[in-house]
């Protein structure tokens, strides 16, 4: 758990200290309407009762800035809808071994906070589902299961349209009774890293 508080403090730091900088406003393209696209790299781990349990994934991200920039001051934002998709995902259960499977997480709903010209922190909320190879977790199980829960990370604009994002995600996974049994991960954190576009 400590190193999650740092990971946290670390992560909320870089956001407050970046967000006053003024530098060229190469995070316009987040203020209004724009296609954004990209890939993510994400890895984690189960926690508490579930810290036997790794994550790994890898894919890309298409979505949209579907606002202008509302609100004002600190709070001002715009609202952005992705889907992930990916291909590349591992479940490491500890003595069940490597499980690999597939996801695609049609629902990342995010609130980017705009007053900084360069590093745009945001918060969001996701919906997906994982298909892997045997059931997971192991014996009277699925082998779909789904994926939800918040995140808070930032955008860091490289240059204009560009953009470097990480973030934190803590992410529930169930398979909501599709399998005579439903353990779960109740909890798990996850971080990603990506690189993207932004585009009219």
């Amino acid at each position: 758990m400590k190193s999650i508080r740092f990971a946290i403090l670390v992560l909320s730091v870089l956001i407050v200290t970046s967000a006053w900088a003024q530098e060229d406003d190469n995070a316009a393209a987040v203020r209004s309407q724009h296609l954004t696209g990209g890939m993510i790299v994400s890895g984690g781990t189960g926690l508490f009762d579930r810290d036997n349990v790794q994550f790994i994934r890898a894919g890309v991200r298409v979505g949209r800035v579907m606002t202008k920039e509302l609100g004002s001051g600190r709070m001002r934002g715009t609202f952005e809808e992705d889907v992930e998709f990916t291909p590349v995902d591992y479940v490491l259960w500890g003595g069940y071994g490597k499980v690999y499977g597939f996801g695609v997480t049609p629902v990342v709903l995010k609130w980017n906070f705009t007053s900084s010209r360069k590093v745009i922190p945001y918060f969001l909320a996701q919906g997906g589902m994982l298909h892997t190879s045997v059931k997971v977790p192991p014996k009277n199980t699925s082998t779909v299961n789904f994926l939800s829960g918040p995140g808070i990370g930032f955008n860091y604009f490289v240059k204009s349209g560009r953009s470097v994002n990480f973030d934190f995600r803590a992410v529930h996974l169930s398979n909501a009774s599709l399998g005579d049994h439903n353990p779960g991960v109740n909890a798990s954190l996850q971080f990603s890293i990506g690189y993207n576009w932004w585009k009219h």
